[in-house]
């Protein structure tokens, strides 16, 4: 048995925390009168950095970035440049675990989510399953998540591959040492958590908002799934990963949040000990 957890807006508020962390990089940024706009190159350097590194885990490193917007800023890159970007990238990491440090206070957390997983963590293997680099989630879960859980984490870049690859849960498969029937993963992303580990037979929850209101868990048809994956193919810039429901049995279910996923998924696993 064990439990497989997305990290970022699952059961870290990722979202937040980046927007937090970009608002107040622009406000260092014009308070050292670096001149141009804040967000404009960043937004530009970010593409040209997640366009470059498409399906690296690399692509989702900052300080690429925070490297582009120099370089673009004096029309090329001198010595002297390297310990503003070493401090725009020092910036960031600051505001972002600042948020952090203030978002877990809520009672939500402490009184919620985070008893439920160092309980869990106790009952069964976790595993976080995620795309980004080590240092930054070891960065977000000591900056986090509570210090009695227990867990593996497993980042794309130590994998050589981002979720939702075949390559990704085979190397998850092979470290849990685990039959699939007998997992169970939750995420917020269709593609990269849910259709990653259904073409691995292993059952899944996806959590579209992390506190989303209401405590349903509600199990996907095979039509529900099938409109949903009609819709995620006709957008641009998502991951084409083609599911096909009779191929293995999985379920795949909807929690309208965090808390209400990990209990269901808590009394999942227990019933697959009998």
């Amino acid at each position: 048995m064990a439990l497989f957890l997305d990290l970022d807006n699952t059961i870290l508020p990722s979202k937040e925390a980046y927007a937090y962390a970009i608002e107040n990089c622009a406000k260092d940024w014009q308070e050292q009168k670096l001149g141009g706009n804040f967000l404009e190159l960043y937004d530009f350097a970010r593409k040209q950095v997640k366009s470059q590194l498409k399906h690296h885990s690399s692509n989702r490193l900052r300080l690429l970035c925070f490297k582009l917007m120099w370089e673009m800023l004096g029309n090329g890159f001198q010595t002297k440049d390297i310990d503003g970007v070493f401090w725009m990238e020092d910036r960031y990491y600051f505001h972002f675990l600042s948020y952090y440090a203030e978002e877990k206070k809520k009672e939500k957390y402490q009184n919620s989510l985070f008893p439920l997983l160092v309980s869990l963590s106790k009952e069964f293997p976790i595993y976080l399953t995620t795309n980004e680099t080590l240092r930054t989630q070891l960065l977000k879960v000591r900056g986090f998540l509570p210090d009695e859980f227990r867990f593996t984490l497993i980042t794309s870049e130590e994998v050589g591959f981002e979720k939702p690859t075949k390559e990704f849960f085979q190397y998850v498969m092979e470290k849990a040492n685990e039959d699939p029937k007998d997992c169970i993963l939750l995420g917020d992303n269709w593609e990269d958590d849910i259709l990653g580990a259904s073409s691995h037979g292993i059952s899944s929850i996806h959590i579209p908002k992390m506190w989303g209101e209401g405590e349903e868990v509600n199990v996907l048809s095979v039509e529900e799934i099938s409109a949903i994956q009609k819709d995620r193919n006709s957008k641009p810039n998502t991951n084409q990963v083609d599911l096909d429901t009779n191929a293995q049995p999985i379920t795949i279910w909807r929690a309208s949040n965090i808390i209400s996923g990990l209990t269901f998924a808590r009394s999942w696993l227990f019933q697959r000990q009998k």
